[in-house]
């Protein structure tokens, strides 16, 4: 996909970071942003952008803007959160999550073999933690930061640190800026050192809970929760049609509970027959709030799963080929803040106008393409520009 630098796609949205940048560090700027939301899949990376940009520079300035930055990326971001965050930093719900960037280079710094559960078999790749917050049809990523392996992290002598502390300082971070309602996360987030941050902090949460955790009976003893979901009578289940994790649940059971290393908490347990041998147990510190109340806030995580897609599908969250990890967080950066405009409404008016009602990244780029290949055609009618080979 053919654009120029100058295409206007964000209008006054986008020149509110021009402060943030040098006047050639704006050009580059502008191309990378231009190059992430129109060019086709496969051709978000420096090199395929500047081929694709007819007035472009070469490709050793777009690189330089990347791994030799000499611009305040906090000072970017934190603008970015400020101006679409607006209006919506109390009620709404804070999502964390992690996900992996497969890579082929092992050359790239940050890479490791971790296991991906969804393949089934260990991958090499980048893996990166991150809230996303959201409130009403709004939609915000707040921050992010590599999760590296020990091995990897002594190698590019970096202070190793657990996902577990990488999380507790995105959410500290992130409350600097956001008071949600709920903070959602699945069962690997569900550790003592996340749940007594939160508590201590007055924030309630809302979980996935593996089957092994156990409660406090009645009788004193404990109990793990795939054997309690067993010996609840039939009768005590309610008749619901709920999805969740793009699974259908009939049946669903709530209750208080003591957990152990956890407290006292609101347990739900979903079933997708009455007579399911295996349930999904949610969990919330908010003894008070109703079970059915407790599924709609999970099924909220699934936003930041869309989140990762959409940036993986449509703006080439994985796409980067740069070796050096301050590269790597740079070009997420860039990643992260076309999401926020698309996502968010941010074009030029007349962009407005084209894209009203649409909704999903995919789609809203689709259009977006149309667009400039349209704008594209009627500059070249004007005056005519040799076109990249």
């Amino acid at each position: 996909m053919l654009f120029t630098s100058d295409i206007d796609i964000f209008g006054e949205k986008l020149e509110i970071y021009r402060n943030c940048f040098s006047k050639p560090q704006w050009r580059h700027f502008k191309t990378y942003m231009n190059g992430l939301v129109v060019s086709e899949k496969g051709e978000k990376n420096i090199q395929d952008i500047i081929s694709n940009t007819l007035n472009g520079r070469s490709q050793s300035s777009l690189n330089r803007f990347l791994t030799r930055h000499r611009w305040n990326v906090r000072r970017l971001n934190n603008l970015r959160l400020k101006e679409n965050l607006e209006g919506i930093e109390e009620g709404g719900v804070l999502i964390l999550d992690d996900s992996f960037i497969e890579k082929t280079g092992k050359s790239m710094d940050g890479v490791g073999y971790l296991y991906d559960h969804s393949k089934k078999k260990s991958i090499l790749c980048h893996d990166i933690v991150s809230t996303l917050y959201i409130n009403g049809n709004r939609r915000v990523p707040l921050y992010f930061n590599p999760y590296l392996k020990k091995e990897v992290a002594e190698e590019l002598d970096i202070w190793f640190k657990t996902r577990i502390e990488i999380a507790i300082e995105l959410l500290k971070k992130s409350f600097l800026w956001v008071k949600p309602r709920v903070v959602v996360f699945d069962e690997w987030y569900m550790s003592k050192e996340i749940l007594e941050f939160l508590n201590s902090h007055g924030f309630d949460w809302v979980s996935m809970a593996k089957s092994n955790r156990l409660i406090l009976q009645e009788n004193g003893e404990w109990i793990n929760l795939e054997k309690y979901s067993k010996i609840i009578s039939k009768n005590c289940f309610k008749k619901i049609d709920k999805e969740l994790d793009e699974r259908r649940y009939r049946w669903f059971y709530e209750t208080v509970v003591v957990m152990k290393n956890v407290g006292e908490i609101k347990l739900v347990i979903l079933k997708e027959r009455i007579n399911s041998k295996s349930c999904k147990f949610l969990v919330s510190s908010n003894t008070s709030m109703g079970g059915l109340e407790v599924l709609e806030y999970y099924k909220k995580r699934w936003n930041i799963e869309v989140f990762y897609r959409d940036c993986k599908q449509h703006l080439g969250m994985g796409e980067y080929q740069v070796r050096k990890l301050d590269a790597v967080v740079i070009h997420l950066h860039l990643v992260f803040l076309a999401y926020t405009l698309l996502k968010n409404n941010c074009f030029n008016p007349i962009v407005k106008e084209i894209l009203q009602g649409i909704k999903a990244i995919g789609s809203i780029c689709s259009r977006l393409k149309r667009w400039v290949l349209r704008q594209l055609l009627k500059i070249l009618k004007k005056s005519p520009l040799i076109l990249p080979g």
